[in-house]
């Protein structure tokens, strides 16, 4: 999914700055763009690090690495009042 809309925002671009004699680096910009917002980019990242450790280190299977992307705070706020 993530290939297919780079080649439409290539495609896009290309178009859309068809005049310009820079169109084909704005459609390269709006294939870029639009590579990254549909998920292409942790794609591409996940699968260079997983190559990154099978390259490194022999497989051990006996624990799972864990990374952790996105964080998240909740704050509840208390009046002192219960009821």
């Amino acid at each position: 999914m993530a290939v297919s809309a780079a080649l439409a925002g290539l495609a896009w671009g290309y178009l859309r700055h068809r005049g310009d004699h820079r169109a084909i680096w704005y459609g390269l910009l709006q294939a870029a763009e639009w590579f990254v917002a549909s998920g292409g980019a942790t794609i591409a990242f996940q699968s260079m690090r997983e190559s990154m450790d099978r390259a490194g280190q022999p497989e051990v299977d006996d624990f799972e690495v864990e990374r952790i992307t996105r964080t998240r705070q909740i704050v509840s706020e208390r009046t002192g009042t219960e009821g």
